[in-house]
């Protein structure tokens, strides 16, 4: 079995060495190298192969200029140190017409149920879910049956469905601006 002693060690000087990225970016660089380093670890133990690990670190160079090269590839855009994967951050560009039109449209959707289950609870007999043409249609109405022999589906069982279904819309509708919120430009 391979002392995979030198490689963590390897690793904790290269995040050392990455303080001046984001948390995120540096901890990115800290997966991809460590992952890399392991998997050539247990490809070598796979084939009964004995590796000198310190001359596979020697190849990827001192740590602090591994660092050098990923911090230039993140921040300037400059090619990835050679073997490795390009890493990049997904940046949302998220205007401020987005950002608003989702919350408008996500509370409107929430305000809309609520209203529902208010409306249900101060008149029972005109608000329902009303079942139509013979069972293929159904309908959310306000003023009573849309039709004579149209059955209403859930009864008093419409109030805490709609209540339920706007504290769920509002609460997608805030985690989505959550996510937005970060992106904003």
């Amino acid at each position: 079995m391979i002392n995979r002693h030198l490689i963590r060690a390897y690793v904790r000087a290269l995040a050392t060495h990455l303080h001046t990225l984001d948390q995120a970016d540096a901890d990115e660089v800290i997966r991809e190298i460590e992952g890399h380093l392991h998997d050539v670890v247990d490809l070598a133990e796979e084939r009964g192969e004995d590796l000198d690990v310190a001359a596979l670190l020697e190849g990827f160079g001192p740590p602090q200029s591994l660092a050098a090269q990923y911090i230039a590839h993140l921040q300037h855009g400059t090619p990835p140190p050679a073997g490795f994967r390009v890493l990049h951050r997904v940046r949302l560009g998220v205007t401020r017409g987005l950002y608003y039109s989702m919350g408008g449209f996500g509370f409107s959707i929430a305000a809309a149920l609520l209203w529902l289950a208010l409306a249900k609870l101060f008149a029972p007999d005109t608000v329902g879910v009303w079942s139509v043409a013979g069972g293929n249609a159904y309908v959310i109405s306000w003023s009573g049956s849309p039709q004579p022999q149209a059955e209403e589906l859930l009864g008093w069982m419409l109030l805490p469905i709609a209540l339920l279904a706007a504290l769920w819309c509002a609460e997608i509708t805030r985690r989505v601006l959550k996510v937005l919120r970060r992106g904003l430009i």
